[in-house]
């Protein structure tokens, strides 16, 4: 009687504790480690790794301070890096070659013609660093360097070669400064003309000549005034700016007495709205730099390009990437398996 009155006494008690719901936290999982993300990497002549190249190069030749534009020869080496939150780092080895253009030259680099190898070719190299998203770049970083080919490789592949003169060589300068005040003299635009740089500079020796080639930019004088007060000229400014480039070649006459044969041809082109080459006019007509080409053959495009500016990534550089300083995920970096590219123009 007693143990069943225990369990009528239990069963209210035994039936609350049935329908009682423990309050129990859930299992917590540590967060799931995603593995590195691997990227497909494009080889040196894929079409993203040269579209990327055309933009560097357009990137290059916009921000050159002296000399030629150059033009892409071969895509040496390319190294992409997942980039968080989007988009992607692209690091590009890019060889060069110089084109006929001079940097006052409009003409687009596309529509320049590369200096052929008999003229004592200069080639170039450039190590570019760039942001890539939805197909817009922009430029971080560029360290360029450019030099001629040897005189020794030159020779055995031109017998009758062309050889470079320094760009301050005596007989180079002499040239420029007759050339130009023949063409003062003989221009018709009025203008009269001072110049901007020497450029390129060379001997034939079987022609006994020397050959240069320059640029020039108009002054606020004309040429009439300029014979008078030729000091009181400055170089023009806004809507009426116009530079130029010139061709300039003396021919050594071998008859004694017979007069050197010179020849001029310059070519002034039509004002370009926005475009000052301030670096080319501070340093040559004002005199305030040192001349980039003093005892060289050839300007270097180091002077353009030394990665001295921590990135070259000027305000109207190609479209900017959203959130340009996100952190770039350094676990992906490879060089593309398919390196070096072909060559565009020939092999120095």
């Amino acid at each position: 009687m007693k143990s069943l009155l225990a369990l009528v006494l239990l069963a209210p008690l035994l039936s609350c504790k049935a329908g009682l719901v423990l309050d129990v936290p859930p299992e917590v999982h540590p967060p799931e480690v995603l593995p590195p993300t691997v990227l497909k990497v494009p080889g040196c002549d894929a079409p993203e790794t040269e579209a990327a190249a055309h933009a560097a190069l357009e990137h290059i030749n916009k921000h050159l301070k002296h000399g030629y534009k150059v033009d892409l020869n071969r895509i040496e080496e390319v190294r992409y890096l997942d980039r968080r939150p989007h988009g992607k780092m692209i690091k590009l080895e890019l060889d060069l070659v110089e084109t006929k253009c001079h940097i006052v030259n409009p003409l687009p680099v596309e529509n320049c013609t590369v200096r052929d190898r008999a003229e004592h070719a200069i080639e170039g190299d450039c190590d570019v660093k760039m942001i890539e998203h939805d197909g817009h770049y922009k430029v971080l970083s560029t360290k360029c360097h450019s030099s001629p080919d040897s005189n020794e490789d030159f020779m055995r592949s031109i017998p009758d070669f062309i050889q470079l003169a320094h760009l301050n060589d005596t007989d180079v300068v002499n040239t420029v400064h007759a050339a130009l005040d023949e063409y003062n003299a003989q221009n018709t635009t009025h203008d009269h003309y001072k110049l901007l740089e020497i450029s390129r500079g060379h001997r034939s020796h079987l022609a006994r000549g020397v050959y240069a080639e320059f640029a020039i930019v108009n002054t606020n004088c004309s040429a009439q005034h300029a014979k008078e007060h030729e000091d009181d000229c400055h170089v023009a400014t806004d809507d009426h700016l116009h530079y130029g480039f010139c061709k300039a070649s003396v021919h050594k006459s071998v008859a004694e007495g017979t007069a050197d044969h010179h020849e001029v041809h310059c070519t002034v082109y039509d004002h370009q709205p926005g475009v000052h080459h301030h670096h080319l006019i501070h340093e040559h007509v004002e005199g305030k730099l040192a001349p980039a080409g003093r005892g060289h053959v050839h300007l270097d495009l180091s002077h353009s390009h030394n990665d001295t500016s921590g990135s070259h990534s000027h305000s109207d550089e190609v479209v900017a990437v959203e959130k340009p300083a996100a952190l770039v995920r350094r676990s992906i970096l490879a060089a593309a398996p398919e390196c070096p590219g072909r060559y565009r123009h020939y092999h120095l």
